[in-house]
C-alpha cells in the first residue's frame, strides 16, 4: 500500500525542476502539504518552480494540510515549513518527504518516518515508473540542487544503476 506523506519545500522544489511533480502522487496514495509550506514554494512568482507547485495544489496532486500549533515551538529550531511538516506528520501519524538535515533530525526526534528527494526517485525506479534516475540526478545537481556524491552513489546502487 502507498503511504500518505508531509512534504517539505525542498523535495516539491526539487520535483518542480524536474517537470516530475505528479511522479509524487505515482509513488504516495497522498502528498500534504502545510500552508507555510505552499507559502514558502510559491511567495516569489519569479521562482520559475512557484508556478508548477501552485498548479499541482490546484490539481489536487498536493492536497494542503494545516499545520497544529505545537510547530510553532519546533520553529524555534528548525524553520517554519518543516517545523508545520513535522508537527502535521506527528498529527498525522505519517512520514515527512524532507531533505533538509535539521529537519530529519528533528522528525526522527519525534519517530516520524523520512524520506526525500532522492529515496523518491529510487522508490520510483523501483516501482518501474522510471526508466533511469541518473538524468534525474544529473539534471539536479546542474540546478544547484546539493547532493553530495555518496548519496548519488548510493542512490545509483539501490535503483541498479552503479
Amino acid at each position: 500500500m502507498r503511504k500518505i506523506v508531509i512534504a517539505d519545500a525542498g523535495p516539491l522544489i526539487a520535483f518542480a525542476r524536474l517537470g516530475q511533480l505528479e511522479l509524487l502522487k505515482q509513488v504516495f496514495e497522498q502528498v500534504l502539504v502545510t500552508e507555510e509550506v505552499l507559502i514558502e514554494c510559491t511567495c516569489r512568482s519569479d521562482y520559475a518552480e512557484a508556478r508548477p507547485i501552485l498548479e499541482a495544489a490546484q490539481n489536487q496532486v498536493i492536497q494542503r494540510c494545516t499545520a497544529p500549533p505545537s510547530h510553532f515551538e519546533l520553529a524555534l529550531h528548525v524553520d517554519i515549513g518543516e517545523a508545520s511538516a513535522i508537527a502535521a506528520a506527528v498529527e498525522w501519524g505519517c512520514g515527512v518527504l524532507m531533505d533538509d538535515k535539521a529537519g530529519r533530525r528533528m522528525a526522527k526526534n519525534f519517530c516520524v518516518p523520512c524520506i526525500g528527494t532522492v529515496g523518491v526517485l529510487v522508490l520510483a525506479k523501483q516501482k518501474n515508473l522510471l526508466p533511469s534516475i541518473k538524468p534525474l540526478l544529473d539534471q539536479l545537481t546542474s540546478s544547484a540542487y546539493f547532493l553530495g556524491d555518496h548519496l548519488i552513489a548510493s542512490a545509483l546502487a539501490a535503483a541498479g544503476e552503479s
